[in-house]
């Protein structure tokens, strides 16, 4: 049954809107783990039919449509709890858009994937003596996604994405990771050479290895942290979803370091969470979120922007549910400090190369770092075993104290089916160590 056809039954059953994404997507992936590789493809198709019936959504995944689907859908929708859902007006998007790839992952290009895994594996073993296994994960994904509204909406986007996961564990169970991911195809992954992964594993295993007992007097004091690229991506992307969504928003967040700007953009060249189009049917757009310090602007979906009387965002989603707002690719601003400065600037403090886990208890911010060192007078000293820092995280704009001129550090997500992303200078800030 056509998608059309789909929409105007649900209308005229009564519904007060309706709308139909397909999905198509092939994904190749390929294994790597100690000189050996394994290779798997799949592809497939899915429609999403979302309804607003009643002042009540619901939505339904099915391999294809029929009157089924919008019976089952229907009946959903009568049976949810959750009624007066309101959507705020909005453009309807219409037209193309292809995110283009410059070398497509297939078949073809196995050979160099593995290779290029091969060699990171090579050097890597020759860098660390106490090295017991290397696993590397590539998997491109080409996903074309159709949708079609009952107000207007027919537009269809192609997104090529390709993550590359790279995992060192030491005899001793150490263990040191790190990603390269982002829209496009395998040229995302010969953007960073064999080399700087290497570099990268073995700095952080070493620093695990070498790692001493945090001295117990400073546990629980307030230190000056300098959170490196790939560590302050991570922390703003939870610190951001968490505090910036209209859905989760806290009125009593405090304003931040002066020179805080911080972007929400679906468009940047190669960012991962990128898309031309949101789960509602919203066209996508850059725009900011705070500048110099100050709230401008939360991450809407239809439904919060219509209760807090603003235009949507371009930010509802959400894979087979009803969308929520949700961040695309976050940018915090570059500043004026250089790494350098940042670092002699620090008395007594610590320098976070990477992080674990990053977590909200309550409303307290939990970083879990996997390299640390202490810095003092500007110098860095031997890594420590720090359990994790944190921080009231209402205050964690107000605490920043520096933010550096680059390089810029990225940190992805899945939520809610979908790819989200974050990308961001150094960062000084003020955390607790525990």
């Amino acid at each position: 049954m056509r998608v059309g056809r789909i929409i105007d039954l649900c209308i005229n059953r009564g519904v007060e809107y309706a709308d139909c994404t397909s999905i198509t997507y092939k994904r190749l992936k390929v294994d790597y783990i100690n000189g050996q590789s394994v290779v798997s493809q799949n592809s497939g198709d899915i429609y999403i039919l979302k309804v607003l019936s009643r002042g009540s959504w619901s939505v339904g995944a099915f391999t294809k449509l029929s009157d089924e689907a919008i019976t089952y859908v229907l009946k959903k929708a009568a049976a949810n709890t959750v009624k007066n859902i309101k959507l705020a007006q909005r453009r309807p998007a219409q037209g193309g858009y292809v995110i283009g790839q410059k070398k497509e992952i297939c078949e073809g290009c196995v050979p160099d994937v593995v290779d290029f895994l091969k060699s990171v594996e090579t050097s890597l073993r020759e860098q660390c003596e106490n090295l017991q296994s290397f696993e590397g994960v590539v998997e491109g994904l080409v996903k074309t996604r159709a949708m079609i509204s009952s107000d207007g909406v027919n537009a269809y986007e192609v997104k090529p994405l390709v993550v590359g996961c790279f995992i060192a564990r030491a005899k001793s169970s150490e263990v040191a990771t790190t990603e390269v991911f982002g829209s496009g195809g395998l040229e995302v992954l010969e953007k960073v050479s064999p080399q700087e992964l290497i570099e990268e594993l073995a700095y952080k295993l070493d620093a695990t290895l070498k790692s001493k007992a945090l001295n117990p007097y400073y546990r629980g004091s307030r230190f000056e942290v300098v959170l490196s690229p790939k560590a302050a991506s991570h922390v703003m992307q939870v610190i951001v979803e968490e505090f910036l969504n209209a859905r989760s928003w806290r009125w009593h967040l405090k304003d931040g370091y002066s020179n805080l700007t911080i972007l929400d953009d679906p468009t940047i060249e190669g960012g991962y969470g990128n898309f031309f189009f949101d789960d509602e049917g919203v066209k996508a757009r850059r725009k900011k979120l705070i500048e110099d310090g100050r709230l401008v602007s939360l991450l809407h979906n239809r439904e919060t922007a219509y209760v807090h009387g603003v235009e949507p965002t371009g930010n509802g989603r959400g894979f087979a549910v009803p969308p929520e707002p949700l961040h695309s690719n976050i940018i915090v601003c570059p500043g004026d400090w250089s790494l350098k400065e940042i670092v002699e600037e620090t008395k007594l403090g610590f320098l976070v190369h990477g992080v674990k886990r990053v977590y909200l208890v309550n409303e307290l911010l939990a970083i879990e770092p996997d390299a640390t060192f202490l810095l003092i007078k500007g110098e860095l000293r031997d890594p420590v075993k720090v359990n994790y820092f944190a921080i009231d995280a209402r205050s964690f704009f107000s605490e920043i104290k520096a933010i550096s001129s680059g390089p810029l550090g990225f940190a992805r997500e899945v939520m809610l089916g979908c790819e989200t992303a974050s990308y961001s200078p150094p960062i000084k800030v003020n955390l607790r160590a525990f």
